[in-house]
């Protein structure tokens, strides 16, 4: 089963950000299905099923012990991978917190044999995949905020329409005091 560790925007900050992009972005590449916005905190890859239990063990002792509080990140700003061919959206400041809790799921997927993510984070939602060529700048620039107060553990399918994500186990975040300004990094 291939899982990662990830954000869910709302059904309506979902909306919101489908709305923009179709509004304000001309992509050639393939748009994301609005079911599939997240932001990914560590791509855990392939695991059985006892790695998966045993993960979502370590994950329940450590936020147990670790207070760990959700926030709001303001959609801001966008970017382009060109060789993965990604056109994203995603905050241009987030709090620290959040780099060190996607910092922690790495590592506690890395205890449960996973393969260790090496890539700097940086949240974001993929707005588009298979776009080859650098993307014109948006019409109007984004500013969506995105609650966040759980986090989640998303197992990754493939079927006949495509990818698809379903979330195999979820976490409240011991404080959902939302911070409005997200200044730290």
């Amino acid at each position: 089963m291939r899982v990662f560790f990830g954000l869910s925007p709302d059904p309506g900050t979902s909306m919101n950000i489908a709305d923009w992009r179709d509004r304000q972005l001309a992509c050639a590449g393939t748009p994301v299905p609005v079911t599939n916005f997240h932001i990914t905190l560590a791509f855990i890859g392939a695991l059985e099923d006892s790695a998966i239990e045993r993960l979502c063990l370590s994950v329940d002792h450590w936020l147990t012990h670790n207070a760990m509080s959700g926030a709001t990140l303001q959609l801001d700003s966008t970017g382009y991978w060109h060789k993965p061919g990604i056109y994203w959206l995603g905050p241009e400041n987030w709090p620290g917190q959040l780099s060190r809790l996607a910092q922690k799921l790495n590592s506690l997927g890395s205890a449960a044999e996973a393969k260790r993510d090496r890539n700097a984070f940086r949240p974001h939602i993929t707005l588009y995949r298979q776009c080859y060529d650098a993307p014109p700048a948006a019409l109007q620039a984004p500013s969506i905020p995105m609650t966040y107060t759980r986090v989640a553990l998303f197992e990754s399918r493939q079927g006949k329409s495509g990818v698809s994500y379903h979330i195999l186990q979820d976490w409240a975040l011991q404080s959902t005091a939302v911070q409005e300004s997200c200044q730290d990094v």
